[in-house]
């Protein structure tokens, strides 16, 4: 795969340079401000994203940079976030680990997503099952009401503090030969996904042969015939240059994918409540300006992806049903393992469409 790298901007403080970085375990971190601001030494902290394949025109990155605009006018210059384009490397537990332990080399801050803090606590989880997500809208309403800040809460016993929510938006399905264009057409199929069990257990419900593996892997797989088809977000698959080894796109919306801004408590610890809570503010702030960027990218990666050779098609209102229903063993059987307060508070802001016990 190519490296992309940041394209520089005109009118862009030092600051909001992003410079992309891959295969290295942290990047230097970018930013350049005064030494002192109101007499006092600025306090810097880290973060990073949880992929290093991203470059400067992504929702993310650019939902980082507005972060750190945000924390340095809301602190009046006192505190100073910088962002780095490499990520810790490793499964997403070893991402974990390394926020957890902090240390010289470690992040202040990553963002981390729903697969990935399952690790902490499996009703993350919840967030990634197929259709219990069912537009934008409901998806801000559970992160942004009691759901999401349940789960965030969970996190404190764990040495880490949630911030606020990101998103990457919904999954879409593609395929290389035969389209995905009824239910059953991934029947028998091998079907590249996320090693984690919601994504397993999902395919395996709409019939496929699971490969899993991690998104690295994931271009060869295509390229070599190991796997035919795959699911993920349209700027993954832009990014990934899939559009050269799958031929179709099929828009299913079928799994929601949330990300969670998440600090190391030990460096939240020691900082002011007047800090922590431009932090706070500042990571909202950039969350909704982040949503909005992915919002309008999802608009227009379509019509890039077909620029590029990629039939791409919705999937029909009852070939959609159909998915629900197939996958509906599923989400029971995930929601028969999570915390039924959880699920209470999810069927509260939901309704008891998708809760059986």
């Amino acid at each position: 795969m190519k490296k992309r790298f940041a394209r520089f901007k005109s009118g862009w403080s030092l600051n909001r340079i992003f410079h992309d970085v891959t295969g290295a375990l942290f990047a230097p971190l970018l930013i350049s401000l005064p030494v002192w601001a109101d007499a006092q030494p600025i306090q810097t902290l880290t973060i990073m994203e949880y992929r290093a394949h991203l470059n400067s025109d992504q929702p993310t990155v650019r939902g980082m940079i507005k972060f750190a605009d945000l924390v340095s006018e809301g602190s009046n210059g006192r505190l100073a976030v910088t962002v780095s384009g490499a990520t810790v490397p490793g499964s997403p537990e070893d991402q974990i680990k390394a926020l957890q332990e902090g240390g010289p080399h470690a992040p202040d801050m990553m963002l981390l997503v729903t697969p990935a803090l399952r690790h902490v606590e499996p009703e993350f989880e919840i967030m990634d099952l197929p259709f219990v997500v069912h537009s934008d809208r409901q998806a801000h309403e559970l992160l942004d009401g009691p759901v999401g800040r349940e789960l965030m809460s969970r996190l404190e016993s764990h040495g880490l503090v949630g911030l606020a929510w990101w998103e990457n938006g919904f999954r879409q399905i593609t395929t290389s030969g035969k389209s995905f264009i009824h239910a059953t057409d991934l029947t028998d199929r091998p079907v590249r996904v996320i090693p984690e069990p919601a994504f397993v257990e999902t395919f395996k419900a709409l019939g496929a042969t699971v490969v899993s593996l991690p998104y690295p892997q994931l271009y060869q797989a295509l390229k070599s015939g190991r796997a035919e088809a795959q699911d993920n977000f349209a700027s993954q698959i832009l990014v990934g240059h899939l559009y050269d080894v799958q031929s179709t796109m099929t828009v299913t919306n079928h799994s929601y994918s949330a990300i969670a801004v998440v600090a190391n408590s030990a460096v939240w610890r020691r900082l002011s409540v007047r800090d922590r809570n431009v932090l706070q503010h500042a990571a909202i702030e950039a969350g909704r300006y982040e949503r909005d960027l992915i919002r309008e990218q999802a608009k227009t990666d379509s019509a890039e992806l077909a620029h590029h050779g990629m039939t791409v098609h919705s999937l029909s209102p009852t070939e959609l049903a159909r998915m629900e229903a197939m996958t509906e063993p599923v989400r029971q059987q995930f929601f028969r393992s999570y915390d039924p307060k959880i699920l209470d508070l999810y069927r509260h802001q939901i309704g008891t469409r998708w809760i059986t016990r």
